[in-house]
């Protein structure tokens, strides 16, 4: 089975609570318009859009190539573990035919990276990176819980906005004024420019998250693609993670961490698995039961507070049930 989620940036599977009947006939509008574009610019014209990729079936290795360098390879399959070896094989093949040629052109170097995502199957106008990791549970086509190379479970969602932000500056005014008695805080700052953000579109609804290090937003409403002029200028005036934002543009999804860092409760030395299939063994079930354990009683975010365009749906209910976002005193990790 095929597991590829792709973007509709208008399609969104909530349902929105706005105050005014001008904004449910605008998110009609809003939303045969966008329909209509896509028939035309994509499906007219014969273009993939773009989605993340997390293929069922796949396996790593590390190999001494020929130029005495190590190799990271992979194989990946939307069918079978055996076609995902086979195709690392031929990975390892390829480049080691093209280590070995002297004198190569352009031509030459983009034929080579050709091949290889067609052993991926990436299509030469798909620009997502694939997510070599074990699928938990499949919420919907456009939601897939996976766990990560360290054991933490995380959400991949083409569908709901997260923005992480570690440190929201104060201005030198904000600093002056602190020391006359109207001092703000960052979190303070961060929801007045989410305030301000929600109404400047009134089909833009936020959250705000406090985390172990700083704050998780939350976003819904139009043109919130991954990769999209609109959301990097989002991201800038929350001074959101640069590192973050530029791997879920990669993605072609947002990630959010569901369950706590392993070695804030005490837990390391996740069996991290080298194939689709190591993923499911024991030593690997047996670390999670103790994983699990030591999560218990502890957050990865509360909630602040919501702003905007009013969200409700399962998808948020799971995020906040998973990350324990109303457990009280619960401690972040």
């Amino acid at each position: 089975m095929m597991f590829r989620l792709e973007i509709l940036p208008a399609i969104v599977n909530f349902k929105f609570k706005c105050d005014t009947r001008e904004a449910h006939v605008f998110s009609l509008f809003s939303f045969v318009a966008h329909l209509s574009h896509f028939w035309l610019t994509q499906g007219g014209a014969g273009c993939m859009m773009a989605g993340m990729k997390i293929p069922p079936y796949w396996v790593t290795e590390k190999r001494d190539g020929c130029d005495g360098f190590v190799w990271r390879l992979r194989g990946v399959s939307y069918r079978s573990l055996s076609e995902a070896r086979a195709r690392l094989e031929e990975r390892f093949h390829l480049r080691s035919e093209f280590a070995a040629l002297r004198g190569v052109d352009d031509a030459a170097v983009n034929a080579h990276r050709a091949r290889l995502r067609a052993l991926d199957e990436l299509s030469e106008n798909e620009y997502s990176a694939l997510l070599l990791e074990p699928m938990v549970d499949k919420v919907d086509e456009d939601n897939i819980i996976t766990r990560n190379r360290y054991g933490v479970q995380v959400l991949n969602s083409t569908t709901l906005c997260f923005v992480d932000v570690d440190d929201f500056p104060l201005s030198l005014g904000d600093r002056l004024k602190g020391l006359f008695g109207n001092k703000i805080s960052p979190e303070e700052k961060l929801l007045q420019a989410l305030r301000a953000l929600c109404a400047s579109d009134d089909l833009l609804g936020a959250r705000l998250y406090r985390t172990h290090n700083g704050w998780r937003v939350m976003l819904t409403g139009r043109g919130l693609a991954p990769d999209s002029e609109r959301m990097h200028q989002i991201c800038r005036s929350l001074h959101a993670d640069q590192l973050y934002e530029s791997l879920c543009s990669r993605q072609q999804c947002w990630r959010a961490r569901l369950t706590p860092k392993p070695y804030r409760v005490g837990v390391t030395g996740y069996p991290c698995p080298v194939d689709s299939e190591s993923a499911s063994s024991l030593q690997a079930q047996e670390w999670i039961q103790r994983y699990e354990s030591a999560c218990r009683g502890k957050s990865v975010c509360r909630l602040v507070d919501a702003v905007g365009c009013r969200m409700q749906s399962d998808l948020i209910e799971l995020h906040d049930r998973m990350t324990g976002a109303f457990v009280p005193d619960a401690e972040l990790v």
